[in-house]
């Protein structure tokens, strides 16, 4: 093929042009959630003579299959049919062979490859390539500019002046918003864009170097052990692991919430797990425009409204309440001995070691998962797996969804499905065992339980609202999969009403059987009532289906619960969630019980759950959510 002078652009599938949604048995790609920006930038980079192609792994699919997809989305004409290019993203081999397909296997630096992993980023510039790590960064990097991450803050005077919009028509965008009522924006940005924002009055920090945005990803690192000991003690942890030349570069900045570092792709949040580490002790911020959107506004109109305090809480009768009392120990055991490896996972009489997203057992679990919710669901449920990649590896969410009968509004019941034993140190992420029985193995079966039930309940009376079981994963890298999961829905204004998160809800050794649900978000006080109006209704029918249970513990402001497990990343994208768990903090209150966190929480010895205190939060919880679903 002869050379050719011109760009070419190359873009993933998942997670840059949108999320893909896989069904399995086989698994193959049955849709695409187009993200809403990416039509107009494929438009504009064809009437400016652009070449477009794609790179991606679509694994035992086949290729006719993805090109239906992707005709159906009414964006696989916008790509030159010869540039298609399916494989592994795992070395830089795939991007040689590429550039000798576009013209250029002299002149790889013509070609621009826009995907969201830094691993695959990285073979990419291993071959010569130029890279960017979001469809909206396009146009500045092929124009030469330089891309650097950058800290916003809106002076406090200002924050109601609408500074959101004017960020946005920037070549800027945000990965986590914080601050006193969402005022501080940590973001991608070009050099350019951060000097018009000092032009518009803004405080902007710049944070490392140059291009750092093109070879790394940026975490918060939570360094509990500092937080809890207070200012001017000096019992923190940063220096143990960012001591030396090298690694000190990849901190970008540190705040009262922790540090703020640039992972490169050669090193795992795996390693930066702090002595004393609490619940959501890390968060991995991905780029996302939707956190821009001020709630009610633009796409985010789609939730205005939806979850309001009711006049009169809708009751439940007799035979929904015997339903949910079908939520018994011995149905949470079977799920949680499956999956914390105690007994065996599936026919194969495979019994797992861990569900760590490093562990061989993690294809094995998302697969069982899936299997269990379409025995369960039958023809009634939709199961499909949603995709994603983090350090490299393609991920599943699982999902199994009830069509609503009378309204596209969506009520979610979830739990993460992953675990890890990182406080045990030496700890192998790839070869030692990680049971997470009740952290958080005890939260999937809870949502395997409630599928049923709610499966048998839709049949005698359909629900009114659309209701999904979601099991997220990597969870404990930083609530990845469910920040995916949740960009994807702002993005394309899913009517989600509310979330019930259940993350560790087995732990219960003394008296009293109390428990928390936490619904704090200091950034929006509206998403956080609303979120508040799931939490009430909760504790109203603990009297009812639980009464063993103490009335919920509840946090509001302040919640050391808040950005700390799945829940959060819902609240981030202004829909109202709440998270149920076992008394691990303390409070909310001076006469609130003793807090009781798990003496084994990450670590080997995650083995045990009380299954009747279990199936009393599951059964409330679930409740909550099927009249959510019916009000």
């Amino acid at each position: 093929m002869s050379e050719n002078t011109h760009n070419v652009i190359f873009f993933d599938i998942g997670g840059t042009l949108g999320s893909p949604r896989i069904s399995p048995f086989p698994y193959r790609l049955e849709g695409l959630d187009v993200y809403p920006y990416v039509p107009d930038i494929l438009r504009q980079l064809r009437e400016r003579n652009s070449r477009i192609g794609i790179i991606s792994n679509i694994g035992d699919d086949k290729p006719e299959n993805v090109k239906k997809v992707l005709e159906k989305c009414q964006i696989y004409d916008l790509f030159d049919s010869d540039l298609i290019i399916y494989g592994a993203k795992n070395s830089s081999e795939i991007f040689q062979f590429t550039a000798r397909q576009a013209g250029h296997s002299d002149t790889p630096n013509q070609c621009l490859f826009v995907g969201e992993d830094s691993h695959e980023r990285s073979y990419a510039i291993q071959a010569g390539w130029r890279v960017v790590p979001h469809p909206c960064l396009v146009w500045e990097v092929l124009n030469g500019s330089h891309l650097r991450y950058i800290r916003i803050t809106v002076p406090s005077d200002r924050s109601e002046q609408g500074w959101q919009q004017v960020i946005k028509s920037l070549p800027v965008v945000p990965l986590y918003v914080t601050g006193d009522k969402g005022n501080q924006v940590y973001a991608i940005a070009t050099s350019q864009a951060a000097m018009r924002l000092d032009d518009l009055g803004f405080a902007v920090d710049r944070l490392g170097s140059e291009d750092d945005p093109l070879t790394t990803e940026v975490y918060l690192l939570r360094d509990d052990l500092q937080k809890s000991t207070g200012f001017l003690n000096p019992q923190g942890r940063s220096t143990e692991f960012f001591a030396n030349d090298e690694s000190s570069k990849m901190v970008l900045a540190s705040s009262t919430e922790g540090l703020f570092v640039a992972l490169p792709s050669d090193r795992s949040v795996e390693d930066y797990h702090f002595e004393n580490a609490q619940h959501g002790h890390n968060l991995k911020l991905l780029p996302d425009i939707s956190l821009l959107e001020p709630f009610g506004e633009g796409n985010n109109a789609r939730t205005a409204g939806f979850l309001t305090s009711p006049t009169t809480e809708p009751s439940l009768i007799q035979a929904e309440l015997d339903k949910f009392k079908a939520i018994t120990p011995d149905k949470i055991r079977s799920h949680v001995e499956r999956y914390a490896g105690i007994k065996p996972l599936n026919e194969q009489q495979r019994i797992i070691k861990s569900r760590h997203i490093h562990s061989p057992d993690m294809p094995l679990v998302t697969e069982a998962l899936a299997q269990d919710l379409k025995s369960i669901g039958g023809d009634i449920f939709s199961v499909r797996m949603n995709q994603f990649v983090h350090e490299g590896r393609e991920l599943y969410n699982v999902e199994a969804e009830i069509q609503g009968s009378q309204s596209q509004e969506i009520v979610l019941v979830t739990a993460h499905l992953d675990s890890t034993a990182a406080s045990d140190r030496p700890y192998d992420a790839k070869n030692d065992p990680a049971p997470g029985a009740d952290d958080d193995a005890s939260g999937v079966a809870a949502v395997l339980g409630l599928a049923e039930v709610i499966k048998e309940l839709n049949s005698l009376n359909p629900s009114k609202r659309t209701i999904r079981f979601v099991l997220f994963n990597a969870e404990e890298h930083g609530l990845v999969g469910s920040q995916a999961y949740a960009k994807t829905q702002a993005a394309i204004a899913a009517p989600i009403i509310g979330v019930y998160q259940m993350d560790m809800i087995g732990y219960n050794i003394e008296a009293p059987r109390s428990f928390e649900v936490h619904v704090g978000y200091a950034k929006c006080d509206d998403v956080q009532q609303r979120s508040l109006v799931l939490a009430q209704r909760l504790e109203r029918l603990v009297s009812v289906l639980s009464p063993r249970l103490e009335h919920p513990q509840i946090y509001t402001q302040p919640d050391p619960a808040e950005g700390r497990s799945d829940h959060a990343s819902f609240h981030q994208r202004g829909y109202a969630a709440c998270i149920t768990s076992e008394d691990f903090f303390v409070g909310p209150d001076p006469t609130s019980p003793e807090a009781e966190p798990n003496v084994n929480y990450h670590r080997k010895g995650d083995k045990f759950v009380d299954f009747d205190y279990a199936a009393d939060i599951a059964r409330v919880v679930g409740a909550a959510a099927w009249v959510t679903a019916n009000a």
